[in-house]
């Protein structure tokens, strides 16, 4: 069954979540609305970016996702509407819809308002009925014009940079333990690690190898594991890495591979 998804940085001591649920669920008291979170960083695109691509494929293909992050972040900026693998996701055309693949979406519509529509409640007025829209039809159809590709806004991040002796990569999120998520990939590691010794470098520290599962480090020791994501997590048992370490995102990770 298909659903809308809501992710905001609004957080829950105000009325704005229930506001935007309340008009999708006055469009039609049938449809089911699931919280990805309201607790993203305010006005941080990164962060929410991270979160959305790190789920949205969980859930039903057919499902829309709303997003109202740093919603908006300058005058006049359009609310549009994109399509990715028959996902279809709402929100300011701010970059942080570019985030969710390296390819352009397959669909870009610039959302249309319905005559009359002004404010400051984008996520109520705009994307909260265009969402509702999207789920009955399943298509961008009739929701607004085409976006050129030059029109969407992409906001660029660093790459991850490999070759046969070191992956250099980079702090992509801190989640809530303060565990350290990089963009180093483990398709990548599998294969440059193959009859090598490794040695994790960040800062002044360094790991030996990648440990299978959280529990085999003991309390207040610092680890490396490939996560759920398939990507490289560096954290501190029972500890707060970020802190610990001295790291923030964008802090450079190297995985270095030898000859034993």
């Amino acid at each position: 069954m298909s659903l809308i998804t809501f992710l905001s940085d609004f957080g829950w001591r105000d009325h704005y979540v229930a506001a935007v649920k309340a008009k999708i669920l006055s469009e039609d008291a049938s449809l089911q609305v699931i919280d990805i979170s309201h607790n993203i960083t305010k006005h941080d695109i990164i962060h929410a970016a991270y979160v959305l691509k790190s789920v949205y494929k969980d859930f039903p293909e057919g499902s829309v996702h709303l997003v109202a992050v740093n919603s908006p972040s300058e005058p006049h900026e359009a609310m549009i509407a994109i399509e990715i693998k028959n996902h279809f996701f709402l929100g300011s055309n701010n970059g942080l819809l570019s985030l969710l693949r390296e390819k352009d979406p397959d669909k870009i519509i610039k959302i249309s308002p319905k005559e009359g529509i002004e404010g400051n409640f984008s996520a109520k007025d705009i994307l909260a009925p265009a969402a509702v829209k999207i789920l009955k039809s399943g298509n961008l159809e009739g929701i607004g014009e085409p976006l050129s590709k030059e029109e969407f806004k992409k906001f660029i991040t660093p790459k991850v940079k490999a070759t046969r002796e070191v992956i250099q990569g980079h702090v992509v999120h801190i989640d809530d333990y303060g565990n350290l998520i990089t963009d180093i990939l483990k398709y990548d590691y599998d294969i440059l690690s193959k009859g090598k010794s490794v040695q994790i470098k960040f800062r002044n520290y360094a790991l030996t190898g990648v440990q299978e599962h959280y529990h085999d480090s003991k309390g207040g020791e610092a680890f490396a594991i490939f996560n759920d994501q398939g990507v490289l997590e560096i954290g501190i048992k029972q500890g707060n890495a970020a802190e610990l370490l001295g790291m923030e995102y964008n802090s450079m990770v190297s995985v270095k591979f030898g000859e034993y």
